[in-house]
């Protein structure tokens, strides 16, 4: 989960910064950083009111269900963002970036806290310093890799001037089946 929500955080910025020609949204700085800056409110928010209330009622493992089906959906919409951009208004556009926002927080954020509610509630007392630092080595070493790996693959499809799916979608479309293996393997 922490490579796919990496590789996303890394190749949303690149998709928004990249030229409309390219395949990109165009947006300047300024612009990427109000939509990072929702992000972080809506992922505050989340965190503080969201969570509690679905962890009362579902449980960390019924969350961590309900958003990894998600994370895929959260990775095949991003591109539609770009598809979207010359057929609506700026408002709407601005309202599906931020419904986006708030859908990618509740993923991959309901995400990995229930991991780690779970890994603390199934690990024995006597071991559960080494479970969480094994698991947060893997973690930290798939936010190592994640970057390199969306940065140079998304890099990579906009160099090829491939058509679709193999242009600037390539990158969200792998993460997407990545993160299928994920749900899968768990």
């Amino acid at each position: 989960l922490r490579f796919c929500a990496i590789s996303m955080d890394d190749a949303l910025p690149l998709f928004m910064s990249t030229p409309v020609e390219s395949g990109g949204m165009g947006f300047t700085t300024e612009l990427i950083g109000y939509a990072l800056l929702g992000q972080g409110v809506i992922l505050v928010l989340h965190i503080i009111f969201l969570f509690p209330m679905l962890k009362k009622r579902l449980g960390p493992l019924g969350i961590f269900r309900i958003a990894g089906y998600l994370c895929p959906v959260v990775c095949l919409v991003t591109p539609t963002m770009r598809d979207i951009q010359p057929m609506v208004s700026n408002g709407v556009l601005w309202i599906f970036i931020y419904s986006y926002l708030f859908l990618k927080a509740f993923a991959f954020s309901s995400g990995f806290t229930s991991i780690s509610i779970l890994v603390n509630n199934s690990a024995p007392k006597r071991v559960i310093g080494s479970v969480n630092g094994v698991s947060q080595t893997c973690a930290s070493l798939a936010s190592a890799i994640a970057p390199a790996f969306a940065g140079n693959l998304f890099s990579y499809s906009l160099h090829t001037g491939s058509a679709y799916p193999f242009d600037f979608h390539l990158v969200f479309y792998v993460v997407a089946f990545t993160t299928c293996g994920m749900l899968g393997g768990s």
